[in-house]
Formats: C-alpha cells, sequence, structure tokens
C-alpha cells in the first residue's frame, strides 16, 4: 500500500468512530475549553497546526503522511523538526513536538504496546500533556480512555502486555473503579483482580498469571523445584477463584446511564455505584469530546487533505 493509499484508507475507516453520547453542557467540555494562552478555544486550521494545543494527534499522523510518506517514522528528531519548518513555513510548538515524537514511536516501535512506561509517555503525548521522562505520571480514567481510543484509530487491532494491562489497571484502581467499558474493557480481568483460595490451607494468591493450584500445598515454590514451579505432589488443587473487585453492580448501573448526558446526572452520593458511574461518564466525555475534535479538524482540513 502507497501512503497515498494508506492515507485514504485510513480517512475512510475515521467514519465508524462517532461520539457515543452528547456532550453539549457537559461540564468536562467547559473545563477543556477553557480560555488559555494559546485560546484552546480557537478552530485549528492549516496555519497553526503545529501550534494549536488541540491539534488531534491522528490530524498531525495524515499531515505528515501526506506531506512526507511513511519515511518520517525514524527521522531523527533534528530532522523531523527542520523539515516540518520547511515544509509548512511554521514553528512548532513544545507539546507538538511531543506528539510527533509519540507518533513516530506508535509507527516504528512495538515497545508501546510492551513497556508500561513507554505506554504512559505516549499517552500523556496524545492527550496533550508534556511527558516527564524522570518521574512517574499515572494517567486519569479520562486520558486512559482518550489514549486507547487515539491508539485504536491510529493502529487498529492492537495487543497489549500483561506489562502494561496491570498498568492501567493499577491507574484505575487507584481511582476506585472496578468496571470498565469499551474501549477498555480489555482490562477487565486485571482490574478486577481475580484470586484463589485454597480450601484446604486457606492461602490466597492472585489468579491472573496462576492455573489454581495452592503453592503452598502444592510445594511448588520448595527449591528442589527449582525454576520450573512444577507442583511438587498432588495437593493443592481445592481451590475456589474469585475476585476482589466485583463490577456487577457497577455494570448493571452503567447499561441504564451509559447514555445519559453527564449534565443531568445526579449520582447518589452514598451509592459506590453511582459514583463510579459519575466517573465513567465524565471519562466517556472526555474521549468523546476527542472524537468530536478529531471529526471537525478532518473537516476543516479535507480540502488540503484530499478527503471527499
Amino acid at each position: 500500500m502507497t501512503p497515498e493509499e494508506a492515507l485514504f484508507e485510513g480517512l475512510k475507516s475515521l467514519d465508524v468512530k462517532k461520539p457515543t453520547a452528547p456532550t453539549e453542557g457537559s461540564p468536562v467540555e467547559e473545563v477543556m475549553y477553557a480560555k488559555g494562552d494559546p485560546d484552546p478555544s480557537k478552530p485549528v486550521t492549516l496555519r497553526n497546526l503545529f501550534t494549536h494545543p488541540d491539534t488531534h494527534p491522528v490530524v498531525l499522523d495524515f499531515a505528515m503522511l501526506k506531506s512526507f510518506g511513511l519515511d518520517w517514522h525514524r527521522w531523527e528528531p533534528e530532522t523531523l523538526f527542520d523539515e516540518v519548518k520547511e515544509v509548512f513555513q511554521t514553528q512548532i510548538s513544545e507539546l507538538c513536538k511531543h506528539k510527533l515524537r509519540a507518533l513516530q514511536v506508535i509507527h516504528a516501535s512495538p515497545l508501546v504496546t510492551a513497556k508500561w512506561h513507554v505506554f504512559e509517555k505516549v499517552a500523556h503525548a496524545l492527550n496533550g500533556n508534556f511527558p516527564d521522562f524522570e518521574a512517574v505520571q499515572k494517567l486519569s480514567l479520562e486520558e486512559l480512555y482518550a489514549a486507547v481510543d487515539i491508539l485504536d484509530t491510529l493502529k487498529k487491532g492492537l495487543s497489549y502486555s500483561d506489562e502494561v494491562k496491570l498498568y492501567m489497571a493499577a491507574c484505575i484502581l487507584d481511582e476506585d473503579i472496578f468496571f470498565v467499558p469499551p474501549p477498555l474493557d480489555l482490562i477487565q480481568v486485571e482490574v478486577s483482580q481475580p484470586y484463589y483460595h485454597c480450601n484446604d490451607c486457606g492461602n490466597e494468591e492472585s489468579a491472573l498469571f496462576h492455573d489454581g493450584i495452592c503453592s503452598n500445598c502444592s510445594d511448588r515454590l520448595h527449591p528442589e523445584q527449582g525454576l520450573s514451579l512444577q507442583p511438587k505432589n498432588k495437593l493443592g488443587r481445592n481451590t475456589t477463584v474469585t475476585v476482589r473487585f466485583d463490577p456487577a453492580p457497577v455494570a448493571k448501573r452503567w447499561e441504564e446511564l451509559k447514555g445519559m448526558a453527564y449534565n443531568v446526572f445526579a449520582p447518589k452520593m452514598d451509592d459506590m455505584a453511582d459514583v463510579q458511574c459519575g466517573r465513567l461518564l465524565a471519562a466517556r466525555d472526555y474521549m468523546n469530546i476527542r472524537r468530536k475534535q478529531l471529526a471537525e479538524q478532518l473537516t476543516a482540513l479535507k480540502g488540503w487533505l484530499g478527503a471527499a
């Protein structure tokens, strides 16, 4: 497939990415479009494509593909930024530089879905944040929703490593969320934290990467077993698997609320499911606003991109 064919195939595939609920009047939208310098409420145009704080990463990706083909994926930063300045006759904001570098990692390296620290920094850039490479920057629920959604738009069928899934689950559990609708449903097992209970000795261990045989009863960790971790005897099979964080009550409430506008939802603050659904509605709105931004920016630039 030529770069031009890739461009048009990508543009056509975006038609299926629609907001899942209305966002007009959402408090999330008000926060995102709060006045700043530069002003994020101003529209993205070809002139400010590389300086506007809300230029969507997918729009940047299409602009780079149209101008440079696939070659730019492996350019050194100095070459990348110099070429953009020369071809587009523009300056590049520091935030945009981070977005471009994140896009390079997504296209040229498998690490974004394999290593949690790479995923974290790329996800921050996709959300319009400045990555800090000297500190851990836990992603919020909203940022995780938008990042996974954008990554799915850029590269269909991505598979995340256990390491990255556990990182995402840790971020979500830190916000006391037990249920994750699409596109984060891929980590529901990690969020639920399944564990087994040995009915013989009372031992409990995580069941995420476990075969359900009690390590204590079976002596699988005995020094004689070495690194094989094979059971030393026939004991430890009488186990029961359950979850630490049951998603069912929240999932049931979410089915009732998922199409509701966030600004009309009045959660019962003493109801765990309602409180969690309130956070999920905010995350849904943030993801949908990013989808709207993408659609609006592609419409504004469709003449230049050549989109039908």
